[in-house]
């Protein structure tokens, strides 16, 4: 790994970042060991069953809130839909780890779509493209429609505040 601090007070938005990037790149690492992967994953879908989120719209917001990234929904199929998250702080843990670091992520989106779907869900992180490959990461979350879940009951999503609909007196109210 390169030097964490060194990279991060490099970077315009490393500061900014940089209690993240000391938590996700430093610490989780050596109290996970080589474990971590799975161990995130799985902390993911625990995440998104505490946070129920409700439509892909509400997703983008919420990995936005959460510190995770720009998340974008780039094609979606009846078996599959596939992710992207970019953002300066994806950038910068790209530069420090590499696309591995980003299970957390994978094991959320999984758990989402399986909530809003009813259905089982997987997900992978896959080939981004070329362009892009500095600055972003791409998930594909498999989900088979025959494979329902059991007395599936969806959860109650969560009321996403969105910025853009925030008005003056929600921005005053304690």
């Amino acid at each position: 790994m390169k030097n964490l601090y060194q990279t991060a007070m490099q970077d315009a938005a490393g500061e900014a970042n940089f209690p993240q990037l000391l938590l996700r790149e430093a610490l989780l690492p050596e109290l996970l060991g080589e474990d971590q992967g799975a161990i995130t994953y799985w902390a993911g879908k625990s995440l998104a069953r505490r946070f129920p989120v409700g439509n892909p719209q509400d997703a983008s917001v919420f990995f936005a809130q959460a510190g995770f990234g720009t998340l974008t929904m780039v094609k979606q199929t009846a078996q599959s839909t596939r992710w992207q998250l970019s953002g300066d702080i994806v950038r910068l843990r790209k530069t420090l780890s590499g696309d591995e670091a980003f299970t957390l992520e994978a094991g959320f989106l999984a758990e989402m779509m399986a909530q809003q779907l009813g259905v089982a869900a997987e997900a992978e992180l896959v080939d981004t493209p070329r362009k892009l490959q500095n600055q972003a990461v791409t998930f594909e979350v498999y989900t088979d429609p025959t494979d329902v879940i059991p007395d599936y009951d969806a959860p109650q999503p969560l009321t996403i505040n969105h910025p853009e609909s925030m008005t003056d007196d929600d921005a005053t109210t304690d």
